[in-house]
């Protein structure tokens, strides 16, 4: 509060600080400017941290990692689900390649008496 005195202090002339003290009116005002400075503030910040990190994108996401495992210390796999279909994926130092399409569901595997019957 101090430093928010100090700094009116400085914005007004030196004649009106030697009349008289601040009123409780004036107090209250500065109180009431100071609050509306540090709100927005922190208002322009999370703009800016909206724009520049998407937070407002984390909530809705169509991309999403479901597991990721190492393999070496460069290199892992992960397991990506974009808008409902699996992706397995090779990530490297230099690049990302994709592995397999996982999107088929459990029930559209053949079994092994119809991949039997296939190869005869």
């Amino acid at each position: 509060m101090q430093f928010v005195y100090i700094f009116l202090t400085l914005l007004t002339p030196a004649t009106a600080l030697a009349a008289e003290l601040p009123s409780m009116g004036a107090s209250m005002l500065q109180m009431a400017w100071a609050l509306l400075v540090v709100v927005g503030l922190i208002l322009a910040i999370y703009g800016l941290a909206k724009k520049r990190l998407l937070l407002g994108k984390i909530g809705g996401s169509t991309i999403k990692i479901i597991e990721m495992r190492p393999l070496m210390p460069k290199s892992s796999l992960a397991l990506v689900e974009v808008r409902g279909k699996e992706y397995l994926l090779g990530i490297s130092a230099d690049r990302i390649q994709l592995l397999a399409d996982l999107s088929r569901n459990a029930s559209d595997k053949p079994n092994f008496e119809s991949l039997l019957a296939e190869q005869q």
